[in-house]
């Protein structure tokens, strides 16, 4: 497709939206840039024809995505081996594809506008919510993510999901837009556009602030369980070498030993933390003994739930399971979960033969996949398991929250990201669930961010990101938390209706892109 030459003007303010949305995410986290980053956005797509609106919209895409994931090229770098040159483009293929959320987006808000005589702050964040709904990505992305940390601006993801948010910040954009594109041209504002700018804000706020008081109390009387979380710090290169495996199992021992003591009453180590993937197999119902060398409740003596490579002893499944394996107080194995959501080109390489995958990228892995969802239960509380970046999977957890959990937990392993923006921004992401389903997330990851996420979505405990690849041997980290076990019966809007708020903005586009062109180009009616 042959896109019209650019406009300077229109390139700056490309440039200057994307840098606002880059900046408003982890780890930058100027979180104000939520509600004025859109502006010039609207303002390059103002007046375009589709095509071009298309094109200045990607840019935007391009350039955040890149920018804002450039961890991609340290994860391609270290775990297949690419070289920096070769990484970059692979890099850009990454930030092509999910630029088209931009893209789409602009080139539908365009069509729209033409069809129907609405004012911006409806058709753009109906587009944009039905594009984030629709488009197929490998890493999540949602803009709500720009005000993870800000529990009082999130609330409202307990009505209709994670893209409610997105689409109260694109439509606070908009209408702000449209307010100071009418004060540059001189024409009066509407009241209409004084009033949903209003609503938008203070209406959110107030929602928020009322919400964050109720579900606060509700926390406050639930019923609590003591969680000692474990960051083993453990490098990729300790994890590959055989003499080192025990040094790692031995640390995450005495540091859960050490939280024990504080009181912990059952505890959660991150993703394969349990060092050894050929000595804790499918067919075990106990831990090893005690006189083994791999023997996994030494030092302390509560439950445990520890992530795990397992294998099939029988061998009718030729590949292992990502697990998570709760051995509880009497050392007894209470419960497994096997990872469902595997990573492309991580655990899995669609359409071809993994042991060619295996042979081109040894660093790669081909795992099983599980089940579906699963519940660990820890005496009557039922905890809901969810292994990597399954946490970032809205309609994954909703499914796993309908099996009536108390509380979330979460098992990851980001070692191969290092330090980059990558941990914070998988918490970002993932803090949403706590507030769609009004569950506590508790996360143990291997090498940060470990945290508390309570049901408001506020974050308790946060550990520091650490690279011992780089940085050197790191002591393990971790804390102790009173997480509340939250009502089973108790349900959220969303975790009754699901995708019904996607379905509903997917519909009003549909229609909109059913309407005959207007003859009045509804560019000039912002």
């Amino acid at each position: 497709m042959k896109l019209p030459r650019p406009e300077p003007r229109r390139l700056a303010l490309v440039a200057l939206s994307a840098v606002g949305m880059v900046l408003s995410c982890p780890n930058w986290d100027q979180f104000w840039l939520g509600f004025v980053m859109w502006i010039p956005y609207f303002a390059a797509i103002e007046g375009q024809k589709p095509r071009a609106a298309f094109g200045y919209g990607w840019l935007v895409g391009i350039i955040t995505v890149f920018w804002g994931f450039f961890w991609m090229g340290t994860l391609l770098t270290k775990f297949a081996g690419f070289s920096v040159v070769a990484a970059l483009p692979v890099t850009l293929l990454f930030a092509l594809w999910h630029g088209l959320l931009w893209g789409l987006s602009a080139w539908l808000i365009t069509i729209a506008r033409a069809r129907v005589d609405w004012p911006l702050w409806v058709v753009a964040p109906l587009v944009w919510v039905a594009v984030e709904a629709l488009l197929p990505c490998i890493f999540p992305i949602y803009m709500a993510h720009a005000w993870c940390w800000q529990p009082l601006l999130i609330q409202t993801a307990e009505l209709g999901g994670v893209t409610t948010v997105g689409g109260i910040m694109v439509a606070t954009n908009a209408v702000l837009y449209t307010l100071l594109r009418g004060r540059i041209a001189g024409t009066a504002a509407r009241s209409r556009d004084w009033i949903v700018a209003a609503v938008l804000v203070l209406g959110n706020l107030a929602y928020g602030g009322l919400r964050l008081a109720q579900v606060t109390a509700q926390i406050d009387l639930a019923p609590k369980v003591r969680f000692a979380v474990v960051q083993g710090n453990m490098s990729i290169k300790q994890m590959t070498d055989p003499q080192q495996r025990r040094m790692v199992l031995a640390a995450q021992q005495a540091k859960t030993a050490e939280l024990a003591a504080q009181g912990a009453e059952i505890a959660l180590w991150g993703e394969t933390a349990y060092p050894n993937p050929r000595a804790f197999t499918r067919d075990r119902t106990e831990d090893l003994p005690e006189n083994h060398a791999w023997h996994v409740r030494r030092g302390f003596d509560i439950p445990v739930i520890f992530g795990a490579v397992t294998h099939d002893a029988t061998r009718r499944e030729p590949y292992p399971f990502n697990s998570a394996i709760l051995l509880d107080e009497h050392g007894k194995v209470a419960g497994r979960y096997d990872k469902v959501y595997r990573l492309m080109f991580g655990e899995y390489a669609p359409l071809v033969d993994p042991q060619w995958y295996l042979k081109m990228v040894p660093s790669a892995s081909h795992i099983a996949q599980g089940a579906g969802p699963g519940v660990l239960q820890h005496g009557i509380w039922r905890l809901g398991p969810f292994v990597c970046y399954e946490d970032i999977l809205p309609r994954f957890v909703r499914d796993a929250a309908g099996q009536d959990v108390h509380a979330f937990v979460n098992l990851t392993n980001d070692a191969w990201f290092g330090a980059t923006a990558e941990p914070g921004q998988h918490l970002g992401l993932a803090i949403f669930r706590a507030v769609e389903h009004r569950k506590a997330l508790v996360r143990a990851v291997n090498t940060g961010v470990s945290v508390y996420v309570d049901p408001t979505g506020a974050a308790h405990h946060r550990t520091r990101v650490t690279d011992p690849d780089v940085e050197g041997p790191q002591a393990p980290d971790g804390f102790v938390a009173d997480v509340p076990m939250m009502d089973t019966e108790s349900q959220t809007l969303y975790g009754l209706t699901g995708e019904l708020f996607n379905g509903l903005c997917i519909a009003g586009v549909a229609w909109m892109l059913s309407r005959r062109r207007r003859s009045v180009p509804s560019a000039a009616a912002a």
